[in-house]
């Protein structure tokens, strides 16, 4: 089992989950071309694609969609209310499926388990994928970290979580106040303390790779970010998951599911595993 990050952040989000013959893409928030190349400079077989899951309709995560399913065959999967709202920017897809909190359903080689998250739109969802043998957990955009979704981080061997904002940054930022508070609220994003107390939690869980999610430009620095995460996982004995910050404009080359670093520093940005746009 395998993830790749195309593009994670307020100017569009995506990845591709793979098993065997199977890949999905979760969000399509980038266009047709820059999910191409990233695919294909991550060596994901777009022939692979089985549909795309979608977690909401902010057009971060959306504004992609049309275009990416068309070209791509790809059936849609959402909860209606995700549909509903961004039917009309989208326009036509293959297939429109419905999907629901709490109900597990199957693409290909992959289970797929949508649950319920605290956001500022319709019908949000995140997602949990397993073979049968690793499992991935992706929670982003949330302003709260409800029992559900601890749950499914709790179990996974990869953790896409969201570390926002840095809140001192965002406080002291250019941001209008209304702005400050919507994304400090509990339908907004987490921020890098609040997401760290949420590690404190998998320590005793199979997490073997945590990717920062949804990093703001404004209000956090990868850096900060990575720092804030790996001295949580040292602190609660946990120096061997592998931490790895998605970036907005470089994408993020696949990564083992289940494979194990040998301490906290294995991450490195190396030729050929980040490919800058």
């Amino acid at each position: 089992m395998r993830i790749a990050v195309l593009a994670s952040g307020s100017s569009g989000n995506s990845l591709v989950v793979s098993s065997g013959g199977t890949s999905v893409l979760v969000d399509a928030g980038i266009s047709y071309k820059r999910t191409a190349e990233a695919m294909e400079g991550s060596g994901i077989d777009a022939e692979t694609l089985r549909g795309v899951l979608v977690t909401h309709e902010h057009s971060d995560h959306v504004q992609g969609l049309g275009p990416v399913s068309r070209r791509l065959g790809l059936t849609v999967y959402a909860s209606a209310g995700t549909h509903d709202r961004c039917a009309g920017r989208v326009g036509r897809c293959p297939e429109r499926v419905v999907v629901e909190a709490g109900e597990e359903f199957e693409i290909g080689e992959l289970a797929v388990f949508p649950f319920a998250l605290s956001h500022d739109c319709a019908e949000p969802i995140g997602y949990s994928l397993s073979d049968g043998r690793h499992r991935v957990a992706i929670a982003t955009d949330l302003g709260v970290v409800g029992g559900s979704v601890r749950h499914h981080l709790a179990i996974a061997d990869c953790v896409v979580l969201e570390f926002n904002h840095d809140e001192r940054m965002l406080i002291d930022g250019t941001y209008p106040w209304h702005l400050k508070r919507r994304i400090m609220s509990n339908v907004g994003h987490l921020s890098n303390g609040f997401a760290a107390r949420e590690l404190e939690r998998l320590a005793d869980g199979p997490m073997s790779t945590l990717i920062l999610a949804h990093i703001s430009r404004e209000n956090n620095t990868p850096d900060l970010a990575l720092a804030t995460a790996r001295a949580v996982l040292e602190q609660s004995g946990r120096p061997d998951v592998n931490v790895v910050p998605a970036l907005q404009n470089e994408w993020l080359a696949p990564l083992e599911v289940g494979w194990r670093a040998g301490g906290s520093e294995a991450y490195e940005r190396e030729p050929g595993t980040q490919c800058t746009r």
